[in-house]
């Protein structure tokens, strides 16, 4: 019986045991490495979502159509991810994968109390302008290119969609903590909440609701269901359990619910080890949360923790994609299969796949369901 990806993905969401292995839907997230699998400059793919566009039709005539994809090209999820930033073309040559600089934007703590002054709306708007290359002068320019961003995740989306393909999440979201931690630097930011959390707990309960209902509102407009989060600063890789547990997750969770309340399930994507933070989830309404690892988390011990409670993808790992072999990334994948045809399970890579994956081995993934 042939299923459509969509039918695929809403069955894993059901979480319903899988009666055939053609019901689970594959994922191997990409973003660069469409340009590097499709022959496309990463400079190409980063500065214009048509080209973005042209190396996912060149890289799924390579490796086969996955279900799902990542929605939002390069250059965007450059500009939304909210850290100075060196792209290819630019600071790097051509072909370079483009790098992230975490660098202190504020050496002072007293900054926390500015934002809790000013809002957080105002200081992430100038936050957002002072990190951009040249940086910003004029807020203008800030609404310009959220307005560019928006055009370009219609056009990708809607490409995707024109190819039965499903965008991973419908918009996005990054919980505050994990936004001010960039920001100050992991360093500093852990000193902090080791010498006075207060200022920060007190941004997040105030501010974070507000940020969520901005969030639930454009994706409702969009008619989206989805909305993706990265909350790639509470993982225990960079805060301990009891931090997690007192300061992270109480406004997390809240966050998890309210979007679950408007009808929109949470997409986590969960860099790092989340391993005593999977628990957790268990708290939350019954499938409300997508949750995806990289490798670090144990799967088979998230999984069944969470197994007919909350969904969850993963995890072929970069390296195997890159230095080993077709036939190890199928062995890898047939315990990944096996283990998740009890339902709520897709299969994917562990994070994005590598620029230097090979086209066999990214292929496999695929064929690990569909060949």
């Amino acid at each position: 019986m042939a299923r459509s990806s969509i039918e695929r993905y809403q069955k894993m969401l059901s979480l319903t045991p899988y009666a055939e292995r053609d019901e689970m839907p594959v994922f191997p997230m990409m973003l660069a490495t469409y340009g590097a699998l499709g022959g496309v400059s990463q400079k190409d793919i980063c500065t214009s979502a048509d080209k973005w566009i042209e190396s996912i039709q060149r890289t799924i005539a390579v490796i086969g159509r996955p279900d799902v994809s990542m929605g939002v090209y390069p250059g965007d999820t450059i500009f939304i991810m909210g850290l100075p930033a060196r792209v290819p073309g630019r600071e790097l040559p051509d072909d370079a994968l483009y790098q992230f600089v975490e660098k202190p934007y504020f050496d002072d703590p007293e900054e926390y109390d500015r934002i809790l002054e000013i809002g957080w709306d105002r200081w992430h708007a100038e936050y957002l302008m002072n990190v951009q290359t040249p940086p910003y002068t004029d807020p203008g320019q800030l609404g310009a290119r959220f307005g560019e961003f928006g055009a370009n995740a219609a056009k990708t989306m809607g490409f995707l969609w024109s190819q039965g393909i499903v965008p991973d999440f419908d918009g996005a979201t990054a919980p505050i903590f994990d936004t001010l931690s960039m920001a100050r630097s992991m360093f500093d930011f852990t000193c902090d909440l080791m010498d006075d959390p207060g200022p920060i707990v007190d941004i997040m309960k105030r501010f974070q609701p507000g940020a969520d209902e901005q969030t639930i509102g454009q994706v409702k407009a969009n008619h989206g269901t989805r909305v993706g989060s990265f909350a790639m600063r509470s993982s225990s890789t960079f805060v301990s359990p009891d931090m997690f547990e007192e300061i992270v997750w109480p406004v997390m969770k809240e966050s998890i619910e309210r979007f679950y309340a408007a009808g929109l399930t949470y997409v986590l994507h969960a860099d790092a080890n989340w391993g005593p933070m999977v628990k957790y989830f268990t708290q939350l309404p019954k499938g409300c949360l997508h949750l995806e690892l990289d490798g670090d988390t144990d799967i088979e011990e998230a999984y069944g923790i969470l197994q007919g409670w909350q969904s969850i993808r993963g995890d072929v790992p970069a390296t195997m994609l890159a230095y080993g072999t077709a036939e190890e990334v199928s062995a890898y994948c047939e315990k990944l299969i096996r283990m998740g045809m009890k339902g709520g399970f897709m299969l994917g890579s562990g994070c994005e796949v590598p620029l230097n994956a090979k086209p066999e081995n990214v292929k496999a993934i695929i064929d690990s369901l569909r060949g």
